[in-house]
């Protein structure tokens, strides 16, 4: 007996020798009431005072065009309420103190211009007046879009500009530039994809080319966007970014294989500024002849470009004709400014097209979702740095498959084969580690359902280390409750990593649509009343730890899941960083209470 118990207990011991030990990632939790003004208005941002160790959450309140009413709410790095301020601050003050503080009245009329291609692929401007309403409940404009006029440019000869995508509305300045293509002669498609101007055009229609840009053989832009980068206080909208267009050799018909480049792989980087000048173009040979690429961030002075990619008969055939779609957008417009101009009646829609009025452009989101739902045989990712390419790597999806990692508690892997999957972002670690966020979805009819979330994991020289994945299950929180169209597993999540103090692990945060909050609002008329209602997703963050030694995953728990009220995340604002602390704002449905969650990372 006594044999048998020791037996028992080495046995034992060796288990939990052998087990993987994750760090508990400690979070502390608070919950407080908010005044019925505060709930109202809307969480503007917070701002963190270092030298006393305390945050306030500063609420704005509905206001004066002189002034604006606030509530500020002071607590300790314990999550201690200390103070509550309530207040007047000029409008000047609050736009010279707080970054995130964009109103510029409570409605207004601006004047824009959109490019876009006709169904010949010339290239139209169309002027458009834009209606802003400022919202106090949230802090932001709702805009209403009317087309005006449309201006055809022309060259110096009278020959028209081709427009192929690459465009770039500088909202700041209501200008938008475009990379237009400007043929030899009348008709040559061939010379349009070899010489390029970049024209800019202000919202009074002066048009004037600000560069030019040359190449041997045809290629035409396969991306198109300005740079994300780490500062998530302010959109591109307030602070313009630089922008950023890849090139691709191109074939096939019309005269364009003739003269095509022998080289499909010979693409070429461009960075320009928000005036259009150039401040890098070089070219580089591509692992892959169709690379999508999806996204182009700056990290630390250098600029990471990432996507999916194919690589089908390299040295032969060029991405056009690996790809039946256009791959950029070839209007600046919007979808839903699309859909707003055009609204109406059908035979509104039906005039607008036959007066040439209407935008027939592609926009991206209808370019994805095409492109989305294709098979990729590589995942391309590349560092940009001292104008040139670091290192670009085009890992296979056999690669992704032999390093693919789950959950210690999760029965299955999460399979990537290359198809139906989006990319959501991308976050580095100090190692130099890159890690780019994504998720598959099914297709049923025309709903797309999320469920597995991915975690690639890159070396500092792009080489594929792991690739985690994580089944989601949203359906269960899916909205059905107030018969919204859209339900929570239509959302896709995104994902970044937080590091720990000691360095021996890695926190997966995942923010997550946990439900669907329905809004009604009612304008009352002469005669008759208009209800219009909106659904929103509703966000909770998940987190779990990655254990650095063994790369073993740990299961997921959600912030606030043992409050007793469902707490979601503030729409505009809902996290910051103070010392070692990692602070996530969250709040009721109704607004009525608030938590917050400080997560440590010294630990």
């Amino acid at each position: 007996m006594k044999i048998r118990n020791l037996l028992t207990a080495l046995v034992l011991v060796l288990m939990l020798c052998s087990a993987t030990v994750f760090a508990q990632l400690p979070v502390l939790e608070k919950s407080y009431d908010i005044s019925r003004k505060a709930k109202n208005g809307y969480l503007g941002g917070i701002y963190i005072d270092s030298a006393k160790g305390t945050f306030d959450m500063v609420y704005v309140l509905r206001s004066s065009a002189r002034k604006v009413k606030r509530e500020i709410y002071t607590f300790d790095k314990e999550l201690n309420l200390i103070n509550t301020v309530k207040d007047e601050e000029e409008i000047e003050r609050m736009r010279t103190r707080y970054k995130w503080f964009n109103f510029k009245g409570d409605s207004r009329i601006s004047h824009s211009l959109s490019a876009s291609a006709n169904l010949s692929g010339k290239l139209v401007f169309r002027k458009k007046e834009i209606t802003w309403k400022y919202l106090w409940l949230n802090g932001g404009y709702s805009k209403s879009v009317k087309q005006l006029e449309k201006v055809k440019p022309t060259t110096d000869d009278g020959d028209k500009y081709f427009f192929r995508g690459g465009s770039y509305e500088v909202k700041e300045d209501s200008t938008v530039l475009v990379m237009a293509g400007k043929p030899d002669t009348k008709g040559d498609l061939p010379s349009s994809m070899m010489h390029y101007q970049i024209l800019s055009c202000d919202n009074n229609v002066n048009i004037k080319t600000v560069g030019s840009i040359d190449f041997k053989y045809p290629n035409a832009p396969v991306y198109s966007g300005p740079l994300d980068d780490d500062d998530s206080e302010l959109d591109n909208d307030d602070n313009p970014r630089d922008w950023v267009v890849v090139f691709a050799p191109q074939g096939g018909g019309y005269g364009v294989g003739k003269v095509a480049d022998p080289q499909p792989t010979n693409y070429t980087y461009m960075r320009l500024d928000t005036k259009g000048n150039v401040l890098e173009r070089f070219n580089f040979q591509s692992p892959t002849n169709a690379w999508r690429v999806l996204g182009a961030y700056e990290h630390n002075g250098a600029v990471f470009v990432y996507g999916s990619a194919n690589n089908k008969d390299p040295e032969k055939k060029y991405v056009n004709e690996v790809y039946k779609t256009g791959m950029v957008p070839t209007t600046s417009a919007s979808e839903d400014e699309q859909d707003e101009s055009a609204g109406g009646s059908s035979l509104k829609q039906g005039f607008s097209i036959l007066t040439g009025s209407a935008d027939l452009g592609t926009t991206q989101s209808k370019i994805d979702l095409i492109m989305d739902e294709l098979k990729y045989t590589n995942f391309q990712i590349g560092k940009v740095s001292n104008g040139k390419f670091e290192f670009i790597a085009a890992p296979t999806v056999d690669e992704f498959d032999k390093k693919k990692e789950k959950p210690i508690g999760q029965k299955k892997y999460v399979e990537f084969d290359g198809k139906t999957f989006v990319i959501n972002g991308i976050s580095f670690s100090s190692s130099g580690d890159i890690f780019v966020n994504g998720q598959d979805f099914k297709k049923s009819k025309n709903k797309r359902s999320y469920k597995g979330v991915y975690m690639f994991q890159f070396g500092p020289t792009g080489d594929l280390k792991r690739n985690y994945g994580v089944f989601l299950d949203q359906s269960k929180t899916s909205g059905f409750f107030n018969s919204s169209p859209l339900t929570s597993d239509m959302i896709p999540s995104k994902s970044y990593i937080m590091e720990s103090g000691d360095g021996k692990s890695l926190y997966w945060m995942m923010r997550m649509a946990k439900s669907v909050h329905k809004e009604s609002h009612t304008t009352f008329g002469i005669g008759s009343n208009i209800t219009t209602t909106t659904w929103s997703p509703l966000y909770s963050i998940e987190y779990g730890s990655i254990n650095i030694t063994d790369n073993q995953l740990s299961d997921f728990k959600t912030l606030g899941e043992s409050e007793r009220k469902k707490f979601y995340l503030y729409p505009n604002v809902n996290s910051t960083r103070i010392d070692n602390y990692s602070l996530f704002f969250s709040e009721t449905e109704r607004g009525d209470k608030i938590l917050l969650s400080r997560v440590d990372l010294s630990k």
